[in-house]
């Protein structure tokens, strides 16, 4: 997904967290919310995503926004799940090279933390919006833990992924996730973060053969 597109609605119509929308023109205004969100923080930031604003940009009245999102931390989940979910798609039929999990999980974090600086303002938008997410956004918050960790347990290459290799991936989406967090703080560039990344992984995998 490059910086500017919209979320392809492929990836929105199985979303995990498309919600109770149940008809075409609720899932529409859904999706339309999303993506004005993430064209105004494409365009400034975190700080420049308003519930009022994203409404007049996506053509709806600002109780339709807050009926289906009850702040902007919440609707930015919501995005960030959907640029995962888009993110693990592209794996899907791909065969990851790599000889070992280690080099094939590093070589899906590699892709997924390029993608960052591809529009830094979007992707520093969603992740302040992970760190400030309240207790609403629960639902849509396990929702983007189980689709990191499927992403990363697909890495493996494995046809029945072990308990041990489940906590593996799991140590490592948390990693990635607080890197994630320091990269937004500015305390880590993109580089800084692959090479943490690299050392966790190895250390973590170590035990398991690679």
């Amino acid at each position: 997904m490059a910086g500017g597109d919209k979320l392809d609605q492929s990836v929105v119509e199985r979303s995990s967290v498309i919600g109770r929308r149940t008809t075409p023109s609720q899932r529409a205004r859904f999706h339309r919310i999303v993506d004005a969100a993430m064209e105004s923080a494409s365009e400034g930031g975190y700080d420049a995503v308003q519930m009022r604003s994203v409404a007049e940009r996506a053509g709806v009245a600002i109780g339709t926004v807050y009926r289906y999102f009850p702040s902007k931390n919440h609707m930015l989940v919501v995005a960030l799940v959907w640029m995962f979910e888009g993110l693990r798609d592209r794996f899907h039929d791909y065969e990851i090279p790599g000889e070992t999990p280690s080099d094939r999980i590093l070589f899906v974090l590699r892709k997924n933390t390029e993608i960052l600086e591809t529009d830094h303002p979007r992707y520093e938008a969603l992740v302040r919006a992970y760190m400030f997410a309240d207790a609403s956004a629960t639902p849509e918050l396990n929702a983007l833990g189980d689709v990191v960790t499927e992403m990363f347990a697909k890495s493996i290459g494995v046809e029945e992924i072990s308990e041990q290799q489940m906590d593996a991936v799991k140590v490592i989406n948390d990693v990635w996730m607080s890197s994630l967090v320091s990269w937004v703080a500015g305390r880590m560039t993109s580089d800084q973060v692959m090479a943490h990344l690299e050392l966790a992984v190895r250390l973590v995998f170590r035990k398991l053969g690679g």
